[in-house]
């Protein structure tokens, strides 16, 4: 304890030019015997006392005489923060019961007494005493003392509970049935004067080691202290391992007698037991495997991920090496905790059973045929399925697709390039109820002077050059389906005009024809281009965007949902696997790599990586060397002219900077680019990152590196 923690504190200071009238007015409010004298500059120079005061009225002094005939020039002062202990021996040496407290610059800050030293030793004595009953109250052995009389005069509960006696009332030992036994170690320590008395003892179903010492007070024996140490649970324990020793080995007996293949790993992956069953479908000896990490040994039975999700993994058919296996995985838990996780391999005797799967697999591939079957009679080669992920980005915009798949209302799907607009319109016809084909047309790929007939056909001798019979145009073959307009922003204006009056009326005439078709089609348009920009630049029809834009799904960048990159990785791997390469996963250093890039191209981007990956890997295991040099510098555009947001508002490379070296003027860009994000934002990180088109890691790195402030 330190003389702040127990000090008056804010006590008043008085000058030199205090009369004694002035003091006393202070020591009437004041429950002290001194008041600090200081300075001009509030610095401690003296003290006056109560009792200094008192003497020289006595004397028969005015009570406007000045105090500085009276003061000590010469006072013993303290600092906040001395012990008390060695506060207390500077008090008594000088004799004193009172002296300031100053701080560093001797401005008076407190004073402390004696009485208040005092107040501070019964706190600690309190203290001292409440957690000397908590230890004895709270000791995990059995603990008493008695009088010479045997009288007890202190019980701790757990003795009370061996001894099976009742609390708050009086024992005396010789007087008690049943404890004969620690009675007699009383004895040797009152009687016979033994220094230690010692004895294993079973008592009231405890086994205990129990000791008695004298007590002595002015070498005087007035009792003796007992200890009674429980050894039940500790022999309990040593009879449950010896139990569990001989189970272990019964374990290892029916391991190694398993008809299956079986391993067992800790909670590091490292492999402890392992049977002959699996040593001969590996060709292997158990003593090479022993103390090896299956991630290096087998990364390909999956029990890394039994051990970090809890996971368990039951009868999944797997080929080993010729063998067609069935493989279990179980993770070993003690209290919610996983310490371990053991692989069960089947692969004797299943002759029947791999018939079984034969035509499981022969059911799965029919399935799949007729659901191939009925996508190419709806003319769709996908579904929602197909598209990977599960953020909140993608689930919103899936559960959105699904809602506008169930009316024949337009739906516009907007994008950038590479994030699955054409996946999301399969996906939405797949599901809704039209019954016709799915007709896609690319507008940016048909030249204009075709576009016409391409959409609305023609009839037969219409022009120079008409095809026999005519030729039916893209919305009469999507009659009862639905038509998806890709890039609809590079339509030409004459054909946006008529493809408005289509829409409105709901109705069109091939050319050259009177013939008029009802139109019952399903319109979904599709853009990686700004709608509002082009019609601003009056290269889009505002009415046709407003006819388009009914229901509107801004499908987001890969940028956007990197959670989903995991998955989405998996299911490419999964389609090159099929397509031939001989492919067994992604390393973390890879993925961890795929995460942290910025994704300009998305997951077409994604997909053109990995299968370049494919063809590098010679092991099967796609790995960060295998990812090109790009991926090793963060991407943020500093050419002479940078987007930073979707008004095409630019920030063009000042010329204030050319003077500078190229690499300062670099850092210099890239520090304003952060700092006009984060203030258009008003701070906010993750909306700064995506108006900059990176990624919030590269986004705090480079935040830290400029020391750009919160």
């Amino acid at each position: 304890m330190r003389v702040e923690d127990i000090m008056m504190k804010d006590s008043p200071t008085c000058t030199v030019h205090y009369t004694i009238q002035d003091t006393l007015e202070i020591f009437a409010k004041i429950n002290s015997q001194i008041i600090p004298v200081v300075n001009d500059d509030k610095r401690l120079i003296g003290l006056l006392t109560k009792n200094k005061i008192i003497q020289i009225l006595a004397e028969g002094y005015s009570f406007q005489c000045p105090i500085t005939s009276f003061i000590n020039f010469n006072p013993i002062f303290l600092y906040p923060d001395q012990d008390i202990n060695e506060t207390r021996k500077l008090l008594l040496k000088h004799q004193i019961g009172h002296a300031p407290v100053v701080n560093r610059q001797l401005h008076p800050i407190g004073i402390l007494s004696t009485s208040q030293i005092l107040f501070a030793y019964d706190l600690v004595y309190d203290r001292l005493q409440t957690q000397q009953s908590l230890l004895f109250e709270n000791l995990n052995f059995g603990l008493f003392s008695v009088d010479t009389k045997f009288k007890v005069n202190a019980i701790n509960p757990v003795a009370e509970k061996i001894l099976q006696l009742l609390p708050n009332k009086q024992h005396i030992f010789n007087e008690l049935n049943g404890l004969e036994e620690i009675t007699n170690l009383l004895t040797g320590i009152l009687h016979h004067k033994e220094q230690i008395m010692k004895k294993k003892m079973h008592l009231n179903g405890h086994s205990l080691v129990v000791q008695s010492y004298p007590l002595i007070e002015k070498n005087k024996l007035v009792g003796s202290m007992v200890i009674m140490d429980d050894f039940t649970n500790i022999e309990k324990m040593a009879s449950e391992l010896r139990f569990s020793k001989e189970w272990e080995e019964k374990l290892r007996s029916v391991i190694e007698l398993a008809y299956d293949g079986i391993i067992l790993v800790d909670q590091k992956a490292e492999i402890t037991m392992v049977n002959n069953g699996f040593c001969e479908l590996y060709n292997v000896q158990s003593n090479e495997l022993l103390g090896q990490s299956i991630l290096n040994m087998y990364p390909d039975l999956g029990l890394d991920e039994a051990l970090q999700t809890g996971v368990r993994i039951t009868n999944v058919a797997k080929l080993i090496g010729k063998t067609q296996c069935l493989i279990t995985i179980l993770p070993i838990k003690n209290n919610e905790e996983i310490i371990g996780a053991i692989c069960k391999i089947t692969y004797r005797g299943l002759k029947h059973l791999q018939e079984a799967i034969k035509k499981v697999n022969n059911l799965e591939q029919q399935v799949t045929y007729y659901q191939k079957e009925l996508n190419e009679l709806k003319g769709t080669k996908y579904s929602f399925a197909n598209i990977i992920g599960e953020s909140s980005n993608i689930k919103r915009i899936k559960k959105e697709a699904l809602a506008a798949s169930h009316s024949l209302s337009t739906v516009l799907l907007l994008g950038e390039s590479g994030t699955g607009k054409e996946l999301f319109a399969h996906g939405i016809h797949a599901s809704s109820s039209q019954t016709g084909m799915f007709i896609q047309v690319n507008c940016a790929a048909i030249p204009p002077e075709l576009m016409e007939s391409e959409f609305f056909g023609y009839a037969e001798g219409s022009f120079t050059g008409a095809k026999k019979g005519g030729k039916k145009g893209k919305f009469e073959m999507a009659q009862n389906g639905t038509l998806f307009l890709d890039e609809i922003g590079d339509m030409p204006l004459s054909l946006q005009s008529k493809l408005l009056r289509v829409l409105q009326e709901k109705e069109f005439e091939p050319i050259g024809s009177n013939r008029i078709i009802k139109l019952q089609t399903k319109i979904i348009a599709a853009t990686n281009q700004n709608l509002e920009i082009l019609i601003k630049e009056g290269k889009f029809r505002e009415d046709l965007y407003y006819r388009l834009n009914i229901m509107r799904i801004n499908i987001p960048p890969l940028r956007d949902r990197i959670e989903d990159i995991p998955d989405i990785a998996e299911s490419i791997i999964s389609q090159l696997k099929l397509s031939g390469f001989h492919l067994e996963g992604i390393t973390h250093s890879a993925l961890t790599k795929l995460l942290n890039y910025n994704w300009p191209g998305n997951i077409r981007e994604l997909h053109n990586i990995l299968e370049r990956a494919a063809n590098l890997t010679s092991d099967g295991y796609i790995d960060a060397q295998h990812l090109p040099e790009s991926f090793n510098a963060n991407i943020l555009t500093t050419t002479e002219s940078i987007r930073i947001d979707q008004t095409n508002t630019l920030l063009s490379y000042s010329e204030e900077h050319n003077n500078k070296p190229y690499w300062n003027a670099i850092d210099l860009k890239e520090k304003e680019l952060i700092l006009a994000a984060l203030k258009e934002t008003n701070g906010n990180k993750a909306k700064a990152s995506r108006l900059l088109g990176i990624s919030r890691t590269w986004l705090y790195e480079k935040i830290k590196k400029y020391n750009i402030s919160k």
